[in-house]
């Protein structure tokens, strides 16, 4: 065990929404089966950016970290052109604010890339919590996502198109 080249400093929940699929060909299911929505395509949004503007109330314990601060922010949610989307319907945003450490050392993958995959993997871990905690007394049984992994992930261009983005973008 070592410590990780990021620090998660704070997470904010924007929207959770969960609704059940009002089909009952899940009353027998079995809950809490993580390969349950492993064919139903979810849709997400992602997006990474420097945010020093975290520290403009705190006082960094490391001045240089300043500059190496990322707000990242992870949408998921069931398709909405589809009927396939499992026994609950939901729409989940949320961010996180990630510092990457000045000792990381110099390595293949950029700081912002860094941060970006981190940020991701953490958050994914918050909704899919979220979302089994929620579903626990739902009327379809608890559901749990099956795990993620983000770390190939890389910073892409915003697509302002997406109506996830658009909502993200409203909430910011």
């Amino acid at each position: 065990m070592r410590k990780s080249k990021i620090q998660l400093l704070q997470t904010t929940l924007h929207k959770l929404f969960i609704e059940p699929v009002g089909d009952s060909k899940y009353e027998n299911r079995r809950p809490s089966n993580p390969f349950e929505y492993e064919k139903i395509i979810l849709e997400t949004h992602r997006d990474c950016s420097k945010y020093s503007g975290y520290w403009s109330v705190l006082t960094p314990p490391i001045e240089s970290i300043r500059e190496s601060t990322y707000h990242v922010q992870l949408g998921l949610r069931t398709a909405t052109d589809t009927e396939d989307v499992g026994p609950y319907r939901f729409e989940v945003l949320c961010s996180a604010v990630i510092v990457v450490l000045p000792d990381r050392g110099e390595g293949t993958i950029s700081e912002e890339d860094l941060a970006l995959q981190y940020g991701l993997t953490l958050l994914y871990g918050v909704i899919r919590e979220q979302i089994s905690t929620l579903t626990y007394k739902m009327v379809w049984g608890q559901v749990m996502l099956p795990t993620m992994t983000f770390l190939d992930e890389k910073k892409q261009p915003t697509d302002s198109t997406n109506a996830l983005t658009a909502e993200a973008e409203r909430l910011q």
